[in-house]
């Protein structure tokens, strides 16, 4: 098995993690919920719970199965999150919510060169999701791997810093007094070798990151950005040295926002739209920018059909960026595409400064 070894997003990929929906059920839209997807529901009607459509979870399925498929056909090593055989509710001191499977398993996980890292996510409902990708990750401690967990939130409605999302009409809640908590997620950062790129939106990501800085040492620099609500992978990403995919929609305003070591780097906009909609959506209209490199300029993409969509491909062609095309229906349904449907683990690579 090894240890795992991730330092970039662009390194030939050897080894990664393909999500699963199984057993996926209903949302429980309660305050986490909101300050998770602040972006992106804005819905004054929204119910208290959302359920999924049984068809819809199961052509998701599907889909992340083929996507398992193909990266195997490519060679690298796949491993899949243990289904969630039985929906369990919970309760802490604090709240109460269900289990849910792993569907998107980079955003509770970072891999920082030979270190897993689990990160304390915003959304309640997720409280137990790691334990699903624990048989996985265990052989890598065993060969090896530091692991090591920051520390787990109560996640009290007090505990969220609500101060950056009066803009949410669904948001409602008045603080009293109490203690703001670390809370963030490991798709708030993007890997650059020694730089780290790390989304920053609230008071609960910067104790995050002021935790982060402390774990990694001088090892890694962490650079704090505020692009978006939550995760970064959907605003831009980097898929090799002095190359970035952006998010045509939301990233050509924030460009003067990249930290200095990005400023030179090429910016190639992927001017594609999801226009799928449903009851609610969970994520940005140009999720398509959230693309899975499995070596330098290369990159596996996806689409809603078969086929890949023709305006994508023109953008790819044109700069010289090699492409595999996916079939992944719904993703702004269940909220990523397919990097957050990944978890890198392995890619053949050393520690570099790409400064």
């Amino acid at each position: 098995m090894g240890k795992v070894n991730i330092f970039t997003e662009w390194a030939p990929l050897k080894e990664v993690v393909v999500g699963s929906v199984f057993n996926q059920s209903s949302h429980n839209v309660d305050l986490s919920f909101k300050v998770f997807f602040n972006d992106n529901v804005k819905d004054v009607l929204l119910k208290k719970s959302l359920r999924l459509q049984q068809l819809l979870i199961d052509e998701r399925q599907t889909d992340l199965d083929r996507l398992a498929t193909l990266l195997t056909q490519l060679g690298i090593k796949v491993h899949r999150p243990s289904e969630l055989k039985e929906i369990t509710p919970f309760k802490t001191p604090y709240f109460e919510d269900h289990t849910s499977p792993c569907d998107n398993p980079r955003d509770q996980i970072l891999i920082l060169g030979d270190q897993i890292i689990e990160t304390p996510c915003i959304w309640r409902k997720r409280y137990f999701e790691n334990d699903l990708l624990k048989p996985i990750l265990y052989p890598y401690f065993k060969d090896g791997s530091h692991w090591i967990s920051a520390p787990r939130p109560m996640m009290k409605d007090q505990s969220y810093d609500l101060s950056a999302m009066r803009d949410n009409i669904n948001i409602t809640e008045v603080h009293q007094d109490g203690l703001i908590e670390m809370m963030f997620d490991g798709a708030q950062c993007l890997k650059f070798g020694k730089e780290i790129l790390m989304n920053v939106h609230t008071e609960n990501h910067r104790l995050g990151l002021q935790w982060l800085q402390r774990v990694v040492g001088d090892k890694f620099n962490l650079h704090a950005i505020d692009l978006c609500d939550h995760h970064i992978d959907g605003m831009l990403m980097p898929i090799a040295p002095g190359r970035l995919i952006i998010n045509s929609g939301s990233m050509p305003a924030q460009l003067h926002k990249l930290p200095a070591f990005l400023k030179d780097w090429e910016k190639i906009e992927l001017k594609v739209e999801h226009k799928a909609s449903y009851e609610f959506n969970l994520s940005s209209v140009n999720i398509y920018a959230n693309v899975l490199p499995i070596a330098p300029d290369k990159v596996i993409v996806f689409h809603e059909t078969v086929e890949p969509d023709q305006a994508m491909i023109k953008i790819l062609e044109k700069n010289k960026i090699d492409y595999i095309h996916t079939q992944l229906r719904h993703s702004r349904l269940f909220g990523g595409g397919v990097h957050c449907a990944t978890l890198d683990l392995v890619r053949d690579e050393k520690y570099e400064d790409y400064l």
